[in-house]
């Protein structure tokens, strides 16, 4: 069972990633390269997290928990390096490896809070 309220904001999420990538140049702080680049930088892992938990609730109960992992986890790196790829392609935009690291760091957060969620969840029957 697909949950659709979650799969239309990881769908959403991965769209505004997308055309986030898309901009040229874009700066969050205007001040201080390094602070620009150190924000720019971490916001990998929560965006990312966000992303990966979206995903994970919008398939929860539909297939197989390790089919279900795996697709999820391994899609969502591929979209990471595609990203970058597509970044490197933007006028202003530079790939980072770093960046693939930091997406990945958030992939994984994002699945260990749906797990947790899940466990409150079960327990408590929340939602």
């Amino acid at each position: 069972m697909v949950n659709y309220k979650f799969l239309i904001l990881a769908i959403f999420g991965t769209l505004f990633i997308t055309y986030a990538s898309s901009i040229p140049d874009i700066t969050i702080v205007s001040s201080n390269d390094s602070l620009d680049s150190l924000v720019s930088n971490l916001a990998h892992v929560p965006v990312f997290a966000c992303l990966s938990f979206f995903w994970f609730k919008a398939f929860h109960g539909s297939m197989l928990w390790h089919r279900k992992t795996f697709f999820v986890l391994i899609g969502l790196f591929l979209f990471s390096l595609s990203d970058e790829f597509h970044q490197s392609m933007v006028p202003g935009r530079t790939a980072s490896f770093s960046d693939i690291i930091l997406d990945f760091i958030g992939i994984i957060l994002g699945f260990f809070a749906f797990r947790i969620f899940d466990r409150i969840n079960r327990i408590y029957k929340l939602v």
